[in-house]
């Protein structure tokens, strides 16, 4: 057995893939059924009977071309005005090898819906077409149902759908994959032109050795680096090079490609899916992605990457599944996909993907855009993930005429979530979550009635912990009170208790402070409702005093936590904070705005919040709020500690500060005597 890198055959691009394939496939059925393939780290390596020599003489010599054909598209070769060099070089050879292709052309050309020509109206040719494929899969060879399972897929109840990977049932806009096909194989194998290095040009296909002998030939959807020319564009050359032996095995590839879900699923799952690792595509995750993708992408091939020897039963076996799942269900989109191979929803030994878009970018022509390696592996932020599914469909279907900037904080929320499943962490897990808060928060502030029954649940909290940010955060998003409610209300435009305004964060905070302070005192609460099932520490209080926290995390996160059900979390305790020192200003001023009783000499007490603190606060008059407060414990029957509180502090950022519940520490008990 030799083994042979095929450095002519890589993952990238989607062409140089199917060429792989086709040589696993080919060599199998035609020389080695023992033969074996796997993707090594540069290139697809072969293991069989062949060597390099070997090999390059099988398809100059031996190699039977699949009968390749698409009578039922225009260009094809059978009409009257299509080129027909490819087929009549095909008919017209002895050669034995070609012997199955010749009866398929010969086969196809006496159906009768070809004979007559194109329909007279869109639905006629669509009838006409729809037959020939019917009469094409009745009595075409056996060699050529990979073909046609590959091209276009037949439901149970007769209906078709088209294979992206092959454009439209083997055609891309004016360029007929098949015809140009059957005119490579007549240039490298029946008729070659005396200049033409056909040994050379197969060397550089299989083993990427250098050659001059490209010429100009159209190269379709399969390499976008070779696409439109060697320069893009009208004014200097509008040829491109093209090695016909890599179309050749490209097409072969892609009749590896074979699949049957279309006809065991039926028509309920859309077109794309009869097609083997093909989802809609989720316009996030490669250089070039913009929100004008989502129309302009065909669809997303996932091309699968294993690195264990595999026959090529094994390969076809595993394209006719095409398994990525999520639940028990089929992905449905890029972002399902890629969850799907981080909860290991794939194929077993299967080590990844290289994932392609299948984009607009030339007219109306389209390009297999290699957008970036993904690797199988078990992510735990997957699970967390999942939740968000049934959320972000509620607020899709609730926003129908979304305010502006929606679409791209809605497309933000995906990337994060396509980013989350490539690298993983925790830092990518708070992205995603903060990514969701921008988005609800443009639905809250500008009015949007949006009422979500699904939440987020514990384990998001659990897992964001360690970021003082999101503790703070979800201190604040958790904080609720049976006379006043809910923080969410603050934040909601279309609720009477919004108070969620003001130029920066902690403007914001004061005014919801002050909103629930006055709600409190108007209904008679005896204590404040200000209490929270987490709180932060009083050292995240320093940093946000100290302005060493990131503010828009913190606003991001707030939104994002208060989608998760109170109700039921379960209170998260703060860590031991017997060795954390508080300002002094800000250990005093907290003392009324405690959810909790304070021990005095007469027992516990719940002391409430005072407006006139705040507005002493907010107008820069810190030394006035330290006064009243400390007259009020005095009043209390407690000995506060008595210093001089004027200056050097932000007075708006003092009061923020209050808000955020934090337990009653010795941190805060150092005021007393």
């Amino acid at each position: 057995m030799s083994m042979i890198s095929l450095f002519g055959c890589t993952a990238e691009p989607l062409g140089s893939y199917l060429k792989a394939l086709a040589v696993l496939r080919l060599v199998s059925e035609q020389e080695d059924t023992e033969a074996r393939g796997w993707w090594g780290r540069a290139c697809f390596c072969l293991e069989s009977t062949l060597d390099e020599e070997a090999l390059a003489a099988f398809f100059l010599k031996r190699y039977s071309p699949t009968p390749i054909l698409a009578p039922w598209n225009g260009g094809s070769g059978f009409y009257p005005k299509d080129r027909k060099v490819g087929i009549e070089a095909i008919i017209g050879t002895t050669d034995s090898r070609f012997a199955v292709y010749r009866a398929a052309i010969q086969f196809a050309q006496q159906i009768p819906q070809v004979r007559l020509g194109k329909g007279a109206s869109t639905a006629e040719e669509d009838e006409r077409r729809g037959c020939i494929l019917q009469d094409c899969r009745n009595g075409l060879p056996d060699a050529c149902v990979d073909w046609l399972d590959a091209a276009v897929g037949i439901s149970a109840e007769g209906k078709r759908a088209f294979a992206p990977i092959l454009g439209t049932g083997g055609n891309e806009g004016r360029l007929d994959y098949t015809n140009n096909f059957m005119e490579s194989l007549a240039g490298l194998l029946i008729a070659p032109d005396r200049k033409t290095p056909v040994a050379n040009l197969l060397a550089n296909a299989l083993f990427g050795t250098a050659t001059d002998g490209f010429n100009t030939g159209s190269v379709g959807q399969y390499d976008p680096g070779r696409a439109g020319g060697f320069n893009q564009g009208p004014g200097i050359s509008n040829g491109s090079p093209a090695n016909p032996w890599s179309f050749i095995l490209t097409l072969e590839g892609a009749a590896s490609w074979a699949a049957g879900l279309y006809r065991r699923q039926g028509v309920a799952y859309r077109s794309f899916l009869c097609s083997p690792f093909t989802v809609r595509a989720t316009p996030v995750g490669y250089a070039s992605a913009s929100a004008s993708d989502a129309g302009l992408t065909r669809a997303e091939i996932w091309a699968p990457i294993w690195e264990r020897p595999a026959r090529y039963v094994e390969l076809r076996s595993l394209l006719r599944e095409g398994r990525a799942a999520i639940d028990g269900k089929p992905a449905q989109n890029g972002l399902e996909f890629a969850q799907a191979a981080c909860m290991l929803g794939v194929d077993k030994g299967i080590a990844g993907f290289v994932r392609y878009n299948l984009l607009k970018r030339r007219g109306d022509s389209y390009i297999a855009l290699p957008a970036g390696r993904f690797k199988v592996q078990d992510r735990r932020e997957t699970d967390l993930v999942r939740q968000l599914a049934p959320l972000l469909g509620e607020i899709d279907r609730q926003v129908r005429d979304s305010p502006a900037g929606y679409e791209s904080l809605r497309r933000r929320v995906d990337e994060t979530i396509y980013a989350l499943m490539v690298s993983g962490g925790a830092d990518g897990l708070r992205d995603v979550a903060a990514a969701v808060g921008r988005l609800y928060r443009r639905i809250l502030t500008t009015g949007k009635a949006v009422r979500i029954s699904k939440h987020l649940g514990q384990e998001w909290l659990v897992q964001l912990a360690y970021c003082p940010e999101a503790r703070i955060a979800a201190a604040v998003a958790g904080i609720w009170h049976p006379d006043v409610g809910g923080f969410r209300g603050h934040l909601d435009q279309t609720s009477a208790q919004f108070a969620w305004g003001g130029t920066n964060l902690a403007e914001r905070m004061t005014h919801a402070l002050e909103r629930r302070i006055m709600l409190a005192e108007a209904r008679g609460s005896k204590h404040n409702p200000l209490g929270s099932r987490c709180r932060a520490n009083v050292e995240d209080v320093m940093r946000f005093l100290e302005e060493s926290t990131d503010e828009n995390i913190i606003e991001d996160l707030l939104f994002a936590f208060t989608l998760a059900d109170w109700q039921k979390i379960e209170p998260i305790k703060s860590p031991s904070e017997d060795e954390v020192e508080a300002w002094p200003v800000y250990a005093l001023l907290k003392q009324l705005f405690l959810p909790n009783s304070v021990s005095t000499a007469a027992g516990d007490v719940f002391l409430t919040g005072d407006l006139s603190v705040l507005a002493a606060l907010t107008a820069g008059d810190v030394g006035q709020a330290a006064r009243i407060v400390i007259r009020r414990l005095q009043n209390a029957g407690l000995r506060p500690i008595e210093a001089n509180f004027q200056g050097g502090f932000d007075g708006t950022r003092l009061a923020a500060c209050l808000l955020i519940p934090v337990p009653y520490s010795a941190a805060l008990r150092q005021i007393y005597y």
